[in-house]
């Protein structure tokens, strides 16, 4: 096993992109080389030190989804269409319907839902929003919960989703299901 050192300024800027008991120092550095040798990354403006930096996005595994609270969604793309502007809410509400425009029953988008997301019918609810052409009503719930119900459900419909985001320290996030052609 290689030794190296880098300096104390080094280290802290790791530090701000790794994920508290969950990366390595060996981790982060994987990250940023693999972030480095994708073509269509390319080196930003230098940091305040004049060292150069690299865009530095994390892939997220869609079975471990991270605790997404505060994110903000920059940009998403289901099946091919961009979504903006969107939130978690709106994009799980978009992937709600979606699920209904192809043939899939209010017990089948239930299963793919954490539990008291959807309701049948018209819920009266400040963190609800009635889908009426569906007769579905969905409740608000935290980004982490929201993507886990979009992620299922583009898994189910073979709907191919591409979503960036950003945690409000600036680190850059993105999730990608591969869509298939349905027979």
């Amino acid at each position: 096993m290689q030794q190296i050192t880098i300096s104390p300024a080094t280290f802290k800027r790791l530090q701000s992109h790794a994920e508290p008991l969950v990366d390595t120092t060996e981790s982060v550095i994987n990250r940023a080389l693999d972030a480095l040798e994708r073509p269509e990354k390319k080196l930003v403006s230098p940091a305040p030190d004049n060292t150069p930096t690299a865009t530095v996005e994390r892939l997220i595994d869609p079975l471990q989804i991270p605790d997404l609270l505060h994110t903000k969604i920059l940009e998403a793309t289901v099946d091919g269409t961009g979504e903006q502007p969107c939130t978690w809410k709106t994009l799980l509400e978009k992937m709600v319907l979606s699920a209904a425009e192809h043939g899939r029953t209010f017990e089948e988008i239930y299963a793919m839902c954490p539990s008291s997301t959807v309701f049948k019918g018209h819920k009266q609810c400040q963190r609800c929003k009635y889908l009426h052409n569906i007769d579905i009503t969905v409740k608000r719930r935290s980004p982490g919960k929201a993507c886990q119900a979009i992620v299922t459900i583009a898994q189910n419909l073979g709907i191919a989703l591409d979503i960036g985001f950003r945690w409000p320290n600036g680190q850059r996030g993105r999730l990608r299901i591969p869509g298939y052609a349905s027979a």
